[in-house]
């Protein structure tokens, strides 16, 4: 048997492993799902952070998660750390990647949702992290920050993505047609911002391409927690939501 016959019978299968949360985990996870590869998650493997993540952190390229192995005939070949990296890999492997403009396109998003991330990062509250207030300085910023994120920064942002998509070869009504890994990752950081403060239909063309990728099949089935990753819960919260702080408290 050829080397091509026995990877087609015995096809590589993609594995990962991140917290039960949202954050950096949705994004990963609906790639994969949408991709068509065989892979499997925190649910189907099974993994938990808590049992298992200690022993495997000092396996992994940067000791931290998400992190995807890939396997064949059982045995982990390699792993793909950073949540990027491991965006692009899927959609190289899967070729859902795009060609030419579209992957361009792609790779603007993706940029575009790590900025945004990382903007979060600093300026909304999460269940593990609140925000400064007077006599309290926390490593997010204060309440100010935190409107001015949601009333000015991005909405900046989204006006930009809106253009960038509109004005590209990309329809913003997919009728069928797959997506592409950079938009799949955007949209997971613009839903988890959503969940924080209603802005989508401020931005009507946006919203489009927004409500066609979250009423796919597939992504129902990630945000149900029914995919081979399980339930991923809400990471950043509102600043009036009694949710924040609520797994740990960093002033503790």
């Amino acid at each position: 048997m050829s080397a091509i016959t026995s990877e087609a019978v015995q096809p590589r299968c993609y594995e990962l492993r991140y917290f039960p949360l949202m954050a950096k985990g949705l994004g990963p996870t609906l790639v994969l799902e949408h991709s068509g590869v065989e892979w499997k998650g925190n649910a189907s493997l099974p993994f938990s952070t808590k049992t298992e993540w200690k022993d495997l952190k000092p396996t992994t390229p940067f000791g931290q998660l998400p992190l995807l192995s890939v396997v064949e005939k059982g045995v982990t070949v390699f792993h793909v750390a950073q949540t990027t990296a491991i965006i692009n890999y899927v959609g190289k492997v899967s070729g859902i990647e795009g060609e030419n403009n579209l992957f361009a396109l792609s790779q603007q998003l993706l940029a575009e949702g790590e900025d945004i991330y990382n903007l979060m990062v600093k300026y909304v509250p999460t269940l593990y992290k609140r925000l400064s207030s007077p006599g309290i300085t926390t490593t997010k910023g204060t309440r100010s920050d935190y409107d001015h994120f949601f009333s000015e920064t991005l909405p900046k942002h989204l006006t930009q993505i809106q253009t960038l998509i509109t004005t590209s070869s990309r329809q913003t009504h997919y009728e069928g047609e797959g997506f592409l890994p950079g938009e799949l990752y955007l949209f997971s950081i613009i839903h988890q911002a959503c969940l924080v403060a209603p802005f989508i239909a401020l931005f009507p063309d946006l919203q489009a391409w927004y409500r066609a990728i979250l009423n796919s099949e597939s992504t129902q089935k990630v945000l149900c927690g029914e995919s081979k990753m399980g339930v991923l819960n809400q990471y950043f919260q509102a600043d009036e939501s009694d949710d924040v702080c609520k797994v740990a408290d960093e002033r503790s």
